[in-house]
């Protein structure tokens, strides 16, 4: 495949390219597929190729898949551990002399950080994006997917209570005069001033 121009990177190839990322032990022999992938994807989009360029764009994202699969193996070897980060007021680890750098492999910390998040993605999830019709498919957006949720906060907690107690209470299903007949006046102009505010605020980013 050494020296293949993109227009040479027929789609018959796709079965192909995916045995050869299945296969493939090395992080630089799927870094090499992944070039091509994407040297024919760009290729692709300026022909308007779109079903090429698609193809093309699956294949850099399982050689992206695989390949960050296979840096996570290497920097849990022994050896390899936390290789090129500094120990507490010491200096800087070194890998061992066989083992390439990212800078050898010609990867940037960024592309190792995501490649190795998307390997993370379950494998159902991933083939779910690639096969999505309507979304083209891409690193950020399958990273995207296992994103854990943040954690709620209390006013929204508080919010989201009070507004179900409503419901709970059936306090919709009866009238206003009805629910607050006992309150004392100014309760109930408490009450008068406040809703219309809260509604208003809870349209207000819709």
């Amino acid at each position: 495949m050494d020296g293949e121009q993109p227009e040479a990177f027929p789609l018959v190839r796709y079965d192909e390219m995916c045995r050869a990322i299945d296969a493939a032990y090395q992080v630089d022999e799927v870094k090499d597929i992944r070039n091509k992938a994407r040297a024919f994807e760009v290729y692709a989009r300026q022909a308007k190729n779109t079903e090429a360029e698609r193809r093309a764009c699956e294949i850099r994202l399982r050689a992206e898949r695989k390949a960050g699969s296979l840096l996570a193996e290497r920097d849990k070897a022994p050896g390899t551990a936390g290789m090129g980060r500094p120990p507490l007021g010491g200096r800087t680890a070194e890998p061992p002399n066989d083992v390439p750098t990212l800078r050898d492999l010609g990867i940037s910390k960024q592309q190792s950080s995501d490649w190795q998040r998307m390997a993370a993605v379950p494998e159902q999830e991933f083939e779910a994006a690639l096969a999505d019709p309507d979304d083209k498919p891409t690193t950020a957006g399958i990273i995207g997917r296992t994103r854990k949720a943040e954690p709620v906060e209390d006013d929204a907690l508080w919010l989201w209570g009070r507004l179900l107690d409503f419901e709970r209470r059936g306090l919709l299903t009866r009238s206003f005069d009805e629910v607050c007949r006992t309150m004392v006046p100014h309760m109930r102009e408490t009450v008068r001033e406040l809703a219309p505010q809260i509604s208003k605020w809870l349209a207000r980013d819709q």
